[in-house]
């Protein structure tokens, strides 16, 4: 049971009232005091005072090797001190044992700082200091002193005896400080002493504090996180909240934040009348003690003020505290939230969180989370979780856009999971919104989403081509771009009608050219490497078929250059044979009569021709993942064509599941990405040069319908993870017909 030094100097003055008492009640006077001759001297003082103020005073919690030192020697000089006719029956061992202990203590201080020994001192310290703690020697000693000097008077003998027990088991003594120290603050405090939780033994911050529960105390089994307490300071109260507990063996910790006003002032009322205080700056008392608060028994003013505390009125959804760690850019934070929420809102990664930076609200986005370990006391320990979340910024739901706020939060903000407000969300508006809320995230200016390249990357079957369709409708209804949809799939010409008005889509090139093309492709003479194929043929096919495209009033033309019959020259001299174009060349050939004609248009900021390329590994492959010289020309040009053609208003898209065998020239063009899931490493190296180390990690857990989105087009400064729209939601509904 420990004491406080107020209790502990009480117990001490108890002790020295029994010596007292003791002494006079069997010499009928005080020489005892100072006769150093008296056998009750030695007993009563060079003894049992000198263990109760070791035990109480200067000893009470442990030795070192210094205190063993010199409570030997005294030992020692007090056995040589005896006159002949005092002697103990235990002299000898008293000896040996002030001999072999100093000594130990001396060699243990002269090895202090040996690291050879180190081990060995640890046990041989914590050895003799435990032996010769002053409850064990000055017991010993006082038993010792009685039998030998006092067995055969059967006046003192009892009563010396009886008292050594006391003095050994102490407890009756102890408990009674304790009862009247409790009975005492219960006549003396202005507080409900039922409430009574614990004592503050720490301070982590202005408002931030920590309280301890003892073992007897009613509340420790008790869950109290969420509960209002308040701090007790003489005649005031502080209001506070518990933000968690933290289980010790036989004690527990609280960590409690003071609630504070809408002026910032701590909010605090008088414990006699329950009268509001104002201007509270600190949470210092000087009574430390903490007790729960019933807040329907104070003035209205004061409920008020801590029914609209923030955190209070928002318990549910805290989600933490800012934790040491934090940058500017990104916070780490204490999980204080429940498995119960945690499961009902699905808090995990991309999840948007608020905290207060200056008094603004801020919104983080959870990246990343670690577990972790710390020692508490003794060798309990506690184990919590520590996240990470990236700064968004501020949402403005009038423009639908997240701008930057400068600098960081205070250590120790609370954090909350973001509730937002009833904002409407229409998916025809946006590409998508933050998770589990209904802010949006626009296309900001679709043109660049053009001029400025934009790549779709994800695993096969995620959800890359509905992305794009739903971009490709989003373009149509807002600009006046003319899109060529390069697929080698045909899933364009099929899937595409369900989100694009048919009306509006051109399959390939017309049929009759394609026939045309086909009658073409020429066997030719030897010597003669222009009448070998039609490739000559195809690149004026495909200038008509812009022409008349560009014409009409289609928007979209799929394009699949495998179902174009065009070869060219196998070698050439001494020509036999003919060879077909790959599909990178003919994308080649498709793109460069782009370029030429948007030139022909002159520049310009808008968005003019869109070229999709569809599987672009295929179509526009690395240098390293080419099985012929041709291909990796034709890729060259093509990147040429997207490298030249934003100030023609023509740019692309860019789709594809392996990032490693895309053209890198092409692909460090696209100024907007939508990272949707991704395992392999190339993929995860490349995108972490734009999205950065944490959000790439993300990338192989990435839940469907959901990206990693970044750039220029939608106007966001940090990579966000957003939701995507539902399928559902974006495909052209059936017309009925009545």
């Amino acid at each position: 049971m420990q004491l406080n030094i107020k209790q502990r100097f009480s117990v001490v003055a108890i002790y020295i009232g029994l010596i007292l008492g003791i002494g006079y009640y069997f010499s009928n006077d005080w020489q005892f005091l100072v006769d150093t001759n008296n056998n009750l001297n030695a007993v009563l003082i060079a003894t049992g005072l000198a263990l109760i103020l070791s035990v109480y005073i200067t000893e009470p919690y442990f030795s070192k090797p210094v205190d063993v030192i010199t409570r030997w020697v005294a030992i020692f000089l007090f056995l040589i001190g005896l006159n002949s006719k005092q002697c103990l029956s235990l002299t000898p061992y008293w000896f040996i044992a002030c001999a072999v202990f100093t000594g130990l203590g001396l060699l243990l201080i002269f090895l202090h700082g040996f690291n050879k020994f180190e081990k060995q001192q640890r046990i041989a310290v914590d050895f003799i200091c435990k032996i010769s703690r002053p409850e064990i020697v000055f017991t010993l000693l006082y038993f010792d002193i009685v039998v030998s000097f006092f067995s055969y008077n059967q006046k003192e003998y009892p009563i010396l005896i009886g008292f050594g027990f006391l003095l050994a088991i102490n407890k009756p003594i102890v408990w009674i400080v304790n009862f009247i120290s409790t009975q005492f603050k219960n006549i003396t405090s202005t507080t409900d002493a039922s409430k009574f939780i614990g004592q503050v033994i720490g301070h982590e911050s202005t408002d931030l504090y920590k309280v301890e529960l003892q073992s007897d105390n009613p509340f420790r089994q008790k869950e109290l996180k969420g509960s209002l307490v308040y701090l007790e300071n003489i005649t005031n109260g502080v209001a506070g909240i518990v933000l968690s507990e933290r289980i010790l063996l036989g004690k527990k910790w609280l960590e409690i934040l003071s609630l504070r006003d809408k002026n910032q002032n701590l909010i605090s009322f008088n414990i006699k009348t329950l009268m509001p205080l104002t201007g509270e700056k600190s949470i210092f008392s000087k009574t430390n003690a903490v007790y729960l608060l019933n807040i329907d028994a104070l003035e209205e003013e004061v409920r008020n003020a801590i029914n609209s505390n923030k955190v209070k009125a928002n318990f549910k959804n805290l989600i933490g505290n800012v934790w040491e760690g934090s940058t500017i850019n990104k916070i780490k934070f204490n999980k204080l939230f429940s498995d119960g929420l945690q499961k009902e809102r699905g808090i995990g990664e991309g999840s948007i969180i608020q905290t207060e930076i200056a008094n603004e609200e801020v919104l983080y986005q959870i990246i990343d989370a670690r577990t972790d370990e710390e020692s508490l006391e003794f060798k309990d320990t506690h184990g919590f979780t520590i996240g990470t979340a990236q700064k968004l910024g501020r949402y403005i739901a009038v423009s639908n856009e997240l701008n930057t706020v400068k600098w960081l939060p205070e250590i120790y903000t609370p954090i909350f999971l973001l509730d937002p407000l009833n904002v409407a969300y229409d998916s025809n508006n946006f590409i998508g919104k933050l998770p589990n809320t209904n802010y949006g995230i626009p296309i900001k200016t679709p043109h660049e989403l053009v001029t400025h390249n934009t790549a779709i990357l994800g695993i096969l079957g995620i959800g890359k081509s509905c992305l794009t369709f739903e971009l490709l409708k989003k373009l149509l209804s807002i600009t006046d771009v003319k899109i060529f949809c390069i697929d080698l799939t045909n899933q364009y010409s099929r899937e595409l009608p369900k989100y694009v008005f048919p009306t509006l889509i051109q399959v390939d090139f017309v049929p009759a050219t394609l026939t045309a093309l086909k009658a073409g492709n020429a066997t030719g003479v030897p010597a003669n490497p222009a009448t070998w194929g039609n490739e000559a043929l195809y690149r004026t096919t495909i200038v008509t078929e812009i022409d008349a495209f560009i014409a009409s009033d289609k928007r979209i033309i799929t394009i699949n250059p495998d179902m174009h019959n065009v070869s060219k020259p196998g070698s050439q001299y001494n020509i036999t044979h003919k060879i077909d174009l790959t599909p990178a060349e003919k994308v080649r050939l498709i793109s460069e009569r782009l370029i030429v004609k948007a030139s022909s248009l002159g520049e310009t900021s808008e968005a003019r021709f869109l070229i999709v390329f569809e599987e672009a590994h295929s179509l526009v492959p690395e240098w390293n993942s080419i099985a012929n010289e041709g291909d990796k020309n034709a890729t060259n040009g093509t990147a040429k064509v997207i490298l030249q053609g934003r100030k023609y208003g023509l740019g692309s898209f860019v789709v594809t599941q392996r990032t490693a065998n895309i053209s890198k020239s092409i692909l460090n063009q696209c100024n907007t990405i939508f990272a949707m899931r991704v395992f392999d490493d190339t993929g995860k190296q490349f995108l972490e040069n734009y999205i950065g180390s944490d959000y790439s990690n993300l990338l192989p857990t990435l839940e469907e319908r959901h990206c990693i989105a970044i750039g220029k087009a939608l106007k966001l400064k940090q990579p966000v993870i957003l939701e995507l729209n539902d399928m559902d939601e974006i495909i052209l509904q059936p017309v009925v017909v009545l």
